[in-house]
């Protein structure tokens, strides 16, 4: 007799006798077991995926620009020289408030981080208070905006993230040596949480141009794309091109069946989706990107950031696929960049909605909830359109709450000046603390540092102010 316990996705075959509806019970019991409705091979997501971007590009190009929606008048359009160089003044840049509910998000997300990697993965495992939906999409908005805020040059900026990556991935080899892993033979797994940083590397360095026509957009709102502007444009849409048409003609870069080495460890990591879903990724990542360049070219602001979300959250719904160990959320940090600068339409509206009614809106995202559900679904989508739709819709709603800065506060009592420090050696060192000590107390350890660190602050206020 077999007494070993059913693998989750045995266990999942066993739920037969269970009646399913709409609402309450989905067909769905564990994400990542089951079959879709469909997956990016079929003729129907090779001919929505380039409708949606498409269509998307075509709603941009016909929308209103931001000055012309606001009743202004502007037939005087900024004067630009033969090189595409201004002969105007800039546009004064508005005084924005304090955006506190980043700092508060920030530290919130790292702290389920430390959770999740330090033994309490069940947390993510059945999604409790909608974690899927927010902490990394919460992280990787969060990473666009403040590297527009951020106002290094970007080799320093590139020198920091250096820095913060080193220390982690250092700390975490130094664990892996004291507790005996084969770091040797897995040098993905000791450097685990930081490939994040690494991540944020690349993106940075991919959209520093980006950045920069943001940026000057904002200050030129009616000018003529300058010549640089009107060159990047045209290489995004190239760029973007190649995937979708490998993706359209249904080919793939490697044969998933007949992989060995680093292609074969890639399949359960964060670089699943880059190597087995190729044309599908990089058609997804570069059509995105082209069209926040669009927007940066056209000056047509006003909807950009309502336009790109659809798409994004349309793409996820539509055409599923697995993401390995970590979702590449590159749609979400061009998020993050565009709305910081160009805030979305109805953003002061939509704010005041959401904290008149958020106990509504509350009760709304239950209904929309799936609580039989287990499993990782924001990286093995649900396996129906229904399903995925209200997966996704709970995330459209947190992300609109924190792009509009619906979640905005203050901090009477500056906390969030040290938290943030602590968040920082958080994020690195937890990893470590966790493999050297048994569960649960490299948790432990990592959240106790928390009350030294406010000490420290004290200190250094002391010594400031003698």
């Amino acid at each position: 007799m077999d007494y070993r316990s059913p693998s989750p996705c045995e266990a999942w075959e066993n739920v037969t006798s269970t009646v399913h509806n709409w609402l309450y019970r989905t067909s769905t019991v564990r994400c990542g077991c089951g079959t879709w409705d469909n997956d990016p091979r079929t003729y129907f997501s090779r001919a929505f995926l380039p409708l949606l971007f498409a269509s998307a590009g075509v709603t941009l190009l016909a929308s209103p620009k931001d000055f012309e929606d606001n009743g202004d008048s502007s037939d005087d359009e900024s004067e630009v020289d033969e090189e595409g160089d201004l002969l105007e003044p800039p546009k004064d840049t508005p005084v924005r408030e304090r955006l506190w509910h980043l700092d508060y998000a920030r530290i919130i997300c790292v702290a389920c981080t430390v959770t999740e990697h330090s033994g309490g993965r069940h947390y993510s495992d059945r999604n409790l208070v909608w974690v899927q939906q927010w902490v990394l999409p919460y992280l990787y908005t969060i990473s666009g905006t403040a590297f527009m805020l951020s106002r290094s040059r970007l080799c320093l900026y590139e020198f920091r993230l250096l820095l913060v990556f080193l220390a982690g991935t250092m700390a975490n080899l130094v664990a892996d040596i004291v507790s005996g892993r084969d770091w040797r033979n897995n040098v993905g797994n000791t450097v685990f949480q930081m490939a994040y940083i690494l991540v944020l590397m690349v993106l940075s360095f991919l959209l520093a141009p980006l950045k920069k026509a943001l940026q000057w957009r904002a200050e030129y709102p009616t000018a003529p794309a300058t010549a640089r502007i009107r060159l990047l444009t045209g290489l995004w849409a190239v760029l973007a091109a190649a995937p979708f048409v490998y993706f359209v003609g249904g080919w793939s870069l490697i044969d998933p069946y007949h992989v060995q080495g680093m292609l074969k460890n890639a399949k359960h990591s964060g670089l699943e989706s880059i190597f087995y879903q190729a044309p599908l990724f990089f058609a997804r990542s570069f059509g995105f990107i082209f069209l926040a360049w669009l927007a940066a070219f056209s000056g047509k602001t006003a909807w950009a950031g309502w336009i790109l979300m659809v798409v994004s959250y349309s793409a996820h719904i539509f055409v599923p696929f697995s993401k390995g160990g970590h979702p590449l959320n590159l749609d979400l940090f061009v998020l993050g960049m565009l709305t910081y600068q160009w805030p979305v339409k109805f953003k002061t509206e939509l704010a005041w909605l959401m904290r008149q009614y958020w106990p509504l809106i509350f009760g709304v995202l239950l209904i929309l909830s799936t609580p039989e559900v287990t499993g990782r679904c924001d990286l093995h989508p649900l396996n129906t359109c229904w399903e995925r739709f209200r997966f996704r819709a709970i995330e459209f709603v947190l992300i609109s709450a924190l792009i509009t800065d619906a979640l905005n506060t203050s901090d009477t009592f500056g906390l969030t000046r040290w938290l943030n420090v602590w968040a920082l050696y958080a994020y690195c060192f937890h990893v470590a603390w966790a493999r050297m000590l048994p569960l649960p107390y490299g948790a432990v350890v990592t959240y106790a540092s928390i009350p030294f660190f406010y000490l420290l602050n004290r200190y250094a206020k002391h010594r400031k102010k003698t």
